[in-house]
């Protein structure tokens, strides 16, 4: 498998920095396609490297021959239909071949097909975070490998599937978005928007994805009041909407988003007061907490009101502040 994680690396390089022939997308079939593709999907470097040159001179014409390799062929010509795809001067056309490869029995020719879609890039990021809702666990996982290796170039079509009203798919699409770092960062209002999830697990993994990109704290403070809106309010206060979402992140202390929650409920000031006094009566032990640090915050008064637990803990912490 490391072999020909290997050669995905370098069918990333040799797209990149080969250039490409004329196009020649009426060009006769060439009946040695099939033998090139076993050369290219081979253990020989020196044959693959010599095969891959030949398929550069053969310009677009190869197409249909690699695409027939690729799902007909042996294990051999269609790992090597998958590269040889991706050489092509115009790999987009094989964007449907490489996602249906995904598929694939062999697990090398599902990650070359990923690497393969990996060039074409950002036209081929849509189908394949679609494919993140497969029911074929090997597709999904295709799917979710392409759009790392596209980098920065999958971060919109990870953006769009946030507004899924399926809370394992916008879970999974925050998760990539995480571990892609601050290339997310263009996702950053639809990643907070995302919290808005009724599936506490879901907003902790999107949670935990904002945290990965590390906005900055002001910029997450701005979107996370807006949590909830939907369209224009010109008379409802900024942030009302979202007190039921920045009450549930009460549960990540010592975090981002858990730190933005915290300043943002601050902001609001006695309009959270009802449903901080609620997490305080039934949230978790650190929502209970944080909770009652802001209604002190809010309204001194409200620490004769607090349960005893509260109030020993409040008194031992010193009353200090997230």
């Amino acid at each position: 498998m490391r072999h020909f994680l290997l050669l995905g690396n370098m069918l990333l390089l040799l797209a990149a920095l080969t250039p490409a022939p004329a196009l020649a997308f009426d060009a006769p079939a060439q009946p040695a396609t099939a033998e090139i593709a076993a050369r290219l999907g081979g253990p020989d470097p020196a044959a693959r490297q010599a095969a891959a040159a030949e398929l550069r001179q053969l310009g677009q014409a190869p197409l249909a021959a690699l695409l027939d390799r690729l799902h007909n062929g042996s294990p051999a010509e269609r790992r090597g239909s998958a590269v040889g795809l991706a050489l092509l001067p115009m790999p987009g056309y094989a964007a449907d071949g490489l996602l249906a490869a995904l598929a694939d029995p062999e697990p090398a020719v599902r990650g070359l097909a990923a690497h393969a879609l990996a060039v074409i890039g950002a036209p081929a990021a849509r189908q394949a975070a679609a494919l993140l809702a497969s029911a074929e666990e090997p597709v999904r996982t295709g799917a979710a490998y392409t759009l790392m290796l596209m980098q920065g170039q999958a971060v919109p079509a990870l953006a769009d599937l946030l507004a899924t009203p399926d809370p394992t798919l916008r879970a999974k699409a925050a998760w990539l978005l995480g571990r892609l770092g601050p290339l997310a960062m263009p996702a950053m209002p639809a990643l907070v928007r995302a919290l808005d999830c009724p599936d506490v697990r879901a907003m902790h993994v999107i949670a935990e994805a904002i945290d990965l990109v590390g906005p900055n704290p002001a910029l997450l403070l701005f979107h996370t009041l807006q949590i909830g809106q939907h369209g224009n309010h010109p008379v409802a206060r900024l942030g009302l909407d979202a007190i039921p979402t920045l009450v549930r992140m009460l549960t990540r202390p010592g975090t981002l988003t858990g730190q933005a929650a915290f300043r943002a409920l601050a902001s609001l000031g006695p309009d959270a007061a009802p449903a901080l006094e609620r997490a305080v009566a039934s949230g978790s032990p650190g929502q209970r907490v944080a909770a009652a640090l802001l209604l002190v915050e809010i309204n001194p008064d409200h620490v004769t009101r607090l349960p005893d637990d509260i109030r020993e803990t409040l008194a031992g912490a010193g009353t200090g502040r997230e």
